[in-house]
């Protein structure tokens, strides 16, 4: 009969990643017992005699991990053989802009640091043979993993001998071609670049000053790294990225032909390049992990996600992963859970998917750009490295993201008053919770929305008409008690531009045609140019042979036909008016998420959804995390009355103070009113609305330069303040969130409800899977696969409008001479303009 092993947490794989988690968890837990599983040998590593080498391999170390490493008491150490990286020259070759990140602007000694491989792993591994609490496998393979109900069991292979490992928490960490992974039956998502990656270390005429180099050419990045131990060195590893079928050409030169070419590549800002190290190639993909997390089992690092080396952010993510899942892990055993459970594993993911998004995103769409030699897109990079100078905001964004801050701040040590309490029975076992009461007079749903406006009624309609859900019971809460009717000349003045995919789904809802014979405006232009300069880009219908670019729809008048179309779904139950007071998680007593109203009344779901808006009720009760802020703007909508026609075309002036946008309407072949929306600095908004109607058309016809002759008349305005929001996840166990309730976006680009309704295609997809393969609805990986293919495209496009924001607001004259060399560029493009075009209309 095999042996079989007892432990806590099991790590397999015992590279830096495994390393560091395992010194983590002995820090933050000495009480757990802890299993690090390596198929290799390991050195003896109790004497850290150490001489660096011209051929080893090194990684870009970044402030946020430098400070998870001084926290675990090895800096000191490590310091000995590292180099500070003082500033960060970003370039695009051929080009005279460029950006710098500098330590000093920052008031910090470095922006991060670089730190051979070999030296790392020793002080790592030297951390982890020290500590009582770490057994260490070395030349051991995990041949098998069984799921057990209290945990896992490992079939390991050692010295020919088998024995088991039992464990609460298996953590694979094995690397890019995770074998575990691969046992386990994980799928991946890949991305192939197409480039390779030849890696190495180069010797110069000139001290490289703690300078790092990010260099991107038309074949790909090329990075430059400073090594030794002074800023008076002349040392530095080397990425250059090629494309695939040049690299082998490169590899095969003569060292001599080798720094040739490098020379030519990169220029002499480090003088000549004089001895080149030993050359390693690695080919370079994306890899994802189509499942993070199982009961009792985690994938981190390279077996987790597989990055681009372009922006060195594959170790320093992992490092974040790994003080996530220790924060989680640490909350969790002082609440007397085992570390396994998967809603613990799910916190973890929860807290830990929006950094992982932004960095993969980050790294991804940073390669794709620089690489291309493609002139609108060479025009995009001039324009972001510019507003890396020059725009505060954006300099920000890039300077933490690279820097490892741009994430929360993790609490990952064990307080001391904790520790006497902790226990290994309870870490083993878990505790019994607090009683949930599980008899209630409630009714049970199988779906509750929280809010019966465009998106969630879109939801609702769009789950309920499905064949597979013919027999669900869906809620909608709504909080209003009526809704709002316009008719003859007046319009809401709440309006939408509509995308050829939100027309889509309105049409497979079965609402479009009723939307169509009530009222909409067809526009088949639109008109863009910059208020501080002569630039201007037009798009027209015709360029993707389309009969219109979208449709201006007031909202009162889609949510009374989505209302309608409920009313004819007899799996849907308004309930209305009422208003969500209290939420109570799904507990493993009771698997159900329960709602109680304010009313008195509770009810229940398999999955809960809150789409009540920008200021959700069910968002704020739940304790989803948002980031937010201010813009410094009021949107002023209202409708107005022009001189001449608009002929069918949307137009947006963009002013330092904000844009200003014509929407077309029409009544009755009626082409001379426009819904405006006018985006204004607090000041200037107030000074508006305190106008009379008349004061205000005449500011209104000058602020538009009259395109539209003048101003005739308005309605009432109406002034909104401008907030960004975006929840850093959409999901809960038993919980998500769409539209406005998880993003909040300016309305510069009359994005909002599409991106809103681009979420019910993403959910409502996701949920008719689960029913297919008869899942709960709230099923976790199905909730995930919805927030991945929604939260990353929604930040994107945030960060676009945010940029454009700031670019579009900036009073600097190269910032103006920029946009208006960029526009003219793009107008005189059209294959970049049909890319845009098709891009805004979802098709």
């Amino acid at each position: 009969m095999l042996q079989t092993i007892e432990c806590d947490i099991a790590i397999i794989g015992g590279g830096m990643v495994g390393t560091s988690l395992a010194s983590l968890l002995a820090a933050s837990q000495p009480q757990l017992r802890i299993a690090l599983i390596e198929a290799q040998p390991f050195a003896q590593a109790d004497e850290l005699h150490f001489q660096p080498s011209f051929d080893a391999r090194s990684t870009a170390l970044s402030y946020g991990s430098a400070k998870v490493l001084r926290e675990l008491g090895l800096w000191q150490t490590l310091q000995q053989h590292i180099t500070p990286i003082t500033q960060v020259h970003v370039s695009d070759r051929g080009h005279f802009l460029g950006g710098v990140i500098d330590a000093a602007e920052n008031n910090l000694d470095a922006v991060g640091y670089v730190v051979e491989n070999a030296w790392l792993g020793k002080v790592l591994l030297a951390q982890v043979q020290a500590q009582k609490n770490i057994q260490c496998f070395a030349a051991s393979v995990v041949t098998g993993l069984t799921p057990q109900q209290d945990g896992a069991l490992l079939s390991v292979i050692a010295n020919k001998q088998d024995f088991y490992l039992k464990t609460a928490l298996a953590v694979v960490a094995d690397g890019g071609d995770s074998p575990l992974r691969s046992a386990l039956g994980i799928g991946t998502q890949t991305r192939a670049y197409g480039q390779t990656a030849i890696i190495t270390n180069v010797e110069f005429s000139e001290p490289h000053q703690g300078i790092a180099y990010e260099r991107f050419t038309d074949q790909g990045p090329l990075a430059l790294l400073p090594l030794g131990e002074s800023v008076h060195a002349q040392q530095s590893a080397l990425v250059w990225t090629l494309p695939s079928s040049q690299a082998d050409d490169i590899l095969a030169l003569s060292d001599a032909d080798f720094l040739a070419q490098l020379q030519q590549r990169f220029g002499f800002r480090v003088g000549h390049f004089k001895r080149v190290a030993a050359r390693y190639a690695y080919s370079l993909q994306l890899v994802l992990a189509e499942e993070q997390i199982r009961s009792h089992l985690v994938l981190l690092g390279n077996a987790a996600h597989f990055l681009h080396p372009v922006a060195g952010q594959g170790f320093n993510l992992a490092l974040r992963d790994c003080v996530c899942l220790v924060e989680t892990l640490r909350e969790a055993i002082a609440q007397q859970k085992n570390p396994g459970d998967l809603a613990v594993l799910q916190n973890y993911l929860h807290r830990q998917t929006l950094d992982q998004q932004i960095t993969v995103e980050f790294s991804d769409k940073l390669v794709r750009l620089f690489s291309s030699d493609y002139l609108p897109f060479i025009a995009l990079r001039h324009l972001g490295l510019l507003s890396l100078e020059s725009i505060p905001f954006i300099k920000q964004q890039f300077v933490a993201q690279t820097m490892g801050t741009a994430g929360r701040q993790f609490r990952w040590k064990l307080d001391e008053a904790n520790t006497a309490t902790a226990s290994h029975q309870a870490t083993m076992n878990g505790g019994e919770s607090a009683a949930v009461k599980t008899h209630t007079d409630n009714t049970d749903f199988d779906l509750v929305i929280v809010g019966a406006g465009l998106v969630g009624a879109s939801l609702a309609c769009a789950v309920a008409q499905t064949e597979a859900a013919q027999a669900l019971r869906i809620a909608v809460i709504e909080s209003g008690n009526q809704l709002d009717e316009f008719s003859g000349e007046h319009f809401d003045p709440r309006v939408v531009a509509l995308t050829h995919a939100s027309q889509q789904l309105l049409t497979d809802i079965g609402c479009w045609q009723g939307i169509v014979a009530q009222r909409l405006c067809a526009y088949r232009e639109m008109k863009v140019w910059d208020g501080e300069g002569t630039a201007a880009i037009e798009f027209d219908c015709a360029d993707v042979q389309q009969s219109h670019l979208g449709h201006i729809v007031e909202n009162s008048v889609i949510v009374k036909q989505l209302r309608a179309r409920m009313a004819q779904l007899p799996n849907i139950q308004l309930i209305q008016p009422a208003a969500v007071a209290r939420i109570i998680p799904a507990q493993p007593q009771y698997p159900r998420t329960r709602v109680q109203l304010t009313s008195g009344a509770e009810i229940s779901a398999s999955l809960l959804i809150a789409a009540d808006g920008a200021k959700s009720q069910v968002r704020e009760l739940a304790g989803f995390a948002t980031r937010e802020w201010d813009y410094g703007q009021q949107a002023i909508i209202t409708t107005v009355r022009t001189e001449k026609s608009h002929e069918f075309t949307a137009w947006q002036r963009f002013m330092h103070t904000g844009p200003l946008a014509f929407l077309p309407l029409q009544q009755h072949g009626d082409s001379h009113q426009c819904s405006i929306v006018w985006s204004a600095e607090d000041d200037l908004a107030q000074a508006l609305m305190a106008l009379d109607d008349e004061a205000f058309c005449t500011r209104l016809t000058a602020a538009f330069e009259a395109r539209l002759g003048k101003v005739i008349s308005c309605d009432k305005r109406y002034a909104i303040p401008l907030r960004q929001r975006h929840a850093t996840s959409y999901i809960q166990p038993g919980i998500a969130l769409v539209g406005d309730a998880a993003h909040n976006i300016h309305p510069l680009a009359g994005q909002g409800v599409n991106l809103g309704l681009l979420d019910v295609i993403a959910l409502s997809q996701e949920l008719e899977r689960a029913l297919a393969r008869d899942l709960p609805l709230g099923d976790y990986s199905i909730l995930r696969r919805y927030q991945r293919q929604r939260l990353a495209a929604n930040l994107g496009m945030m960060s676009a409008m945010e940029a454009f924001k700031h670019l579009f607001g900036s009073r600097s004259l190269a910032v103006n001479w920029l946009r208006n060399t960029g526009m003219r560029q793009l107008n005189s493009v059209q294959a970049i303009k049909k890319v845009i075009i098709n891009t805004a209309l979802g098709v």
